[in-house]
């Protein structure tokens, strides 16, 4: 192992190379490293022409993050979890064809570190059949420019499955921790997350590659703790000391000691979010609920139920879970997303994957852009631009268990709540509910296949999925059926039998019902 200024790791890089990275947000990411190939490649104009693989939202939504790769001539393909979660300018790098832009579901994109660590041909999965990722729907390419056969459709044991292939090659892994010792040996003890740095580092030496890894400080070689080492110092060929500034646990915190295990503070103090309509959907799809599930809650309105939770005294009644890896405690918003306040475990993002995929979650609660009259649904492309799918169809192919949540239209609608009712004032100037949704990023078909329980909340309205179609169950307090609702939609849903109304009592400003709810039979 050779210690090194982060200045040399441009030069590390051959033109061509492929480059693996970890990260969500800014945790687990070595920032620095990629201002110095950003800085690199406009100084001289190399490296140049990079393939690279990563697995989630890597970035702040501004400037920091992979907006340091995305420049003509520097990145030439890449193969991520999420687009838009790293930024505007990846985004629009995208939109504008400067690379070809690939989008795997986050799940697969962490098993395929251990897949090409072990040299297998890839990851076999059932997450993303009959979606986008399918071949015969997109083989998930995100523009024109990408062209390559990426995903296979292929058969096994008389059923249908996608082969996600491993590329052959990576020539350099680029990963994060807290300390290195003189070895080369690894530690993460102020991270928030695990992203499978092992993995990563494993996978470059396998297919010959070189790993270099971003630490705070580097130690005496013999003063770390064997059970603190997370990547052996033999899989380790360069370290280099960061910059404070490029050494984020988060892309909001610089360092939360919660975040990292180390101490838990008084949730009680957490104040309660306002009363508005993200906060009634919120209600109606926590009582989907029951007291003992494993729940992840997407990013957005979802997240609003662990605050609901809270509230009703009903955090204890259930458990919480990120992508990440983190289990237990409430999980954080916005630019911490992944960690945990008080969590009780930290497991490799791989594991939590493993737990989704082979059905261990019990709910799943996701956002959406758009929903068609058989249930496919679209929350990866908007207004034709590729958003990415994060963890998103893991948990949905996983959950046995799936609440949609989004308003019923986009486009500032405005509403008058409250007394037990809703009434719209002003509708969305864009239907969510269509004919043609832009790309299918969950399968109505697959879902019921699986006999999945799949509801749809809004605020003025709640569906069901049916082998027949979408059937609207529940109406508002408030709402007309034909102005509010079928006016509002392109096609015209099944009507149940029996059309109830959504509980008057998430109409009004407190509520206090959800434990009984949530701990019936």
């Amino acid at each position: 192992m050779k210690i090194i200024p982060s200045s040399q790791v441009g030069r590390l890089i051959p033109d061509g190379a492929s480059v693996l990275l970890t990260g969500i947000t800014l945790g687990g990411y070595a920032e620095e490293a990629f201002l110095q190939i950003e800085r690199s490649f406009l100084d001289c104009g190399h490296p140049r022409d990079l393939t690279l693989y990563w697995q989630a939202s890597v970035g702040d939504m501004a400037t920091k993050g992979l907006s340091h790769i995305c420049h003509e001539g520097l990145l030439a393909k890449g193969v991520g979890g999420h687009i838009n979660g790293c930024g505007k300018v990846m985004t629009e790098f995208c939109r504008d064809n400067k690379a070809a832009i690939y989008n795997w579901p986050q799940g697969v994109c962490v098993a395929m570190l251990h897949a090409i660590a072990a040299k297998t041909p890839g990851v076999v999965t059932k997450i993303g059949l009959k979606t986008f990722m399918d071949p015969r729907y997109g083989g998930g390419r995100m523009n024109a420019a990408a062209t390559e056969d990426l995903i296979d459709l292929v058969t096994l044991r008389g059923e249908e499955w996608l082969l996600y292939k491993a590329p052959k090659k990576i020539d350099v892994t680029l990963i994060r921790g807290t300390v290195a010792d003189e070895r080369g040996n690894i530690a993460m003890t102020k991270e928030g997350y695990k992203l499978g740095q092992l993995a990563a580092a494993e996978a470059a030496r396998a297919t010959g590659g070189i790993v270099i890894c971003q630490v705070e400080r580097i130690v005496k070689s013999g003063t770390l703790h064997p059970r603190l080492v997370e990547v052996p110092g033999v899989l380790v060929d360069y370290v280099y000391v960061a910059q404070p500034e490029y050494h984020w646990q988060t892309a909001a915190s610089q360092f939360n000691p919660v975040f990292a295990g180390d101490y838990k503070v008084p949730l009680e103090s957490i104040p309660p979010v306002k009363f508005d309509i993200k906060k009634v959907m919120a209600r109606r799809a926590a009582m989907e609920l029951r007291e003992g599930y494993i729940v992840n809650l997407g990013i957005g309105t979802p997240e609003y139920i662990s605050a609901v939770a809270s509230e009703e005294g009903c955090s204890a009644l259930f458990t919480l879970s990120t992508e990440a890896g983190n289990i237990g405690g409430v999980p954080t918003v916005g630019n911490d997303f992944g960690c945990c306040w008080n969590g009780e475990a930290m497991i490799e993002t791989a594991g939590i994957f493993d737990m989704y995929d082979g059905g261990s979650l019990d709910a799943g609660c996701l956002g959406f852009l758009e929903v068609g009259p058989n249930g496919d649904l679209n929350s990866s492309k908007k207004e034709g631009l590729g958003i990415g799918v994060g963890g998103f169809m893991n948990i949905a192919g996983g959950a046995k268990h799936v609440v949609f949540i989004s308003s019923f239209t986009a486009g500032k609608p405005e509403y008058q709540l409250g007394n037990g009712e809703l009434h719209i004032i002003r509708d969305g100037t864009k239907k969510k509910f269509i004919r043609q949704i832009a790309q299918i990023s969950f399968s109505a078909e697959v879902a019921l296949d699986q006999g999945k329980d799949i509801t749809y909340v809004t605020e003025r309205a709640v569906f069901k999925l049916t082998p027949q179609g979408l059937m609207l169950t529940e109406i508002a307090p408030g709402i007309d059926l034909q102005r509010d609702i079928l006016d509002q939609m392109e096609f015209t849903p099944l009507l149940s039998d029996e059309i109830k109304p959504m509980p008057a009592e998430i109409f009004f400003e407190t509520w206090g019902g959800l434990k009984a709810h949530m701990t019936k039979e």
